[in-house]
């Protein structure tokens, strides 16, 4: 098993998950004290074997440091590339092109050059690491995930099906990620290679610190009604084993998912109530 972007949250619970499986891991992420952290625990669990890639998962010396290390550490070939990786954006697109007015009952008359190229910037770092980077690493790691006739297992996002306010960055980089891995299946299955996308909800991990377009002053988060990323790290192995096309969890964005496609507004309503 591979997996992008283990440090900490889904991808953190998804290694100690295989890890209790007694998985051969090769986990990878930025920070390597919190990797470091996370390839301990897995071999407390019972993780056969664990190897660690450092690196920025943008850059190309990072994505064939991890394709070469899971070719000379994984002999037998790779059975699940999970892509986790991913950033967010926070702010309303309208606030990050800086367009109200001084008394914030308007738009300004024109947008600053310095505020297109903020937002210009942070489109392209969200584009890069949502949708570049592990459209990147499906290339480069399908031979041999098709070695094994194995599965390459994406994150999504609900904001991937459902746009809502404060994430038009994000929803457009998820839905690209969506369109992406959806062709792709098609496309590998005469390979034998399965591709799972995963479309959580509110999960209770840190994304925001990864936000492209931080304020300067951050809104503190509450854990209240969201989903542990145990439970749905629980979920991915499980869809992943199955051979699931996705999971879309936990039942009540199911079930929001299925009144979009004829309540659109109501949906939208309610997406605007929560951000």
């Amino acid at each position: 098993v591979v997996i992008v972007g283990a440090s900490t949250g889904i991808g953190q619970s998804l290694a100690l998950e295989y890890a209790r499986k007694g998985a051969n891991l090769l986990i990878c992420a930025r920070r390597a004290a919190e990797l470091e952290q996370v390839a301990a625990e897995c071999q407390a669990l019972g993780g056969k074997a664990v190897y660690k890639v450092v690196g920025d998962i943008t850059l190309r010396e990072t994505q064939v440091a991890l394709r070469d290390a899971a070719a000379n550490s994984m002999e037998n070939g790779v059975d699940y590339l999970v892509l986790n990786a991913g950033a967010i954006s926070v702010q309303q697109i309208i606030d990050l092109w800086d367009m109200r007015n001084e008394s914030n009952t308007g738009l300004c008359d024109t947008v600053h050059d310095n505020a297109v190229e903020r937002a210009d910037q942070a489109m392209r770092q969200i584009m890069e690491v949502n949708v570049m980077a592990p459209a990147t690493l499906a290339g480069l790691f399908l031979p041999i995930v098709a070695k094994n006739r194995g599965s390459i297992v994406v994150l999504s996002s609900m904001a991937g099906l459902i746009a809502a306010p404060t994430r038009s960055l994000y929803s457009a980089s998820k839905h690209a990620v969506s369109a992406f891995f959806t062709a792709l299946r098609m496309e590998v299955g005469q390979l034998g290679v399965a591709v799972t996308i995963v479309y959580p909800g509110t999960v209770d991990t840190d994304l925001r610190q990864s936000a492209v377009d931080k304020s300067s002053t951050p809104v503190a988060g509450s854990s209240s009604g969201k989903m542990s990323p145990q439970s749905c790290a629980q979920q991915i192995v499980r869809a992943a084993a199955l051979r699931q096309p996705t999971l879309i969890t936990p039942l009540p964005y199911r079930i929001g998912v299925w009144m979009y496609s004829f309540a659109p507004r109501f949906i939208e309503y309610m997406a605007k109530r929560k951000y």
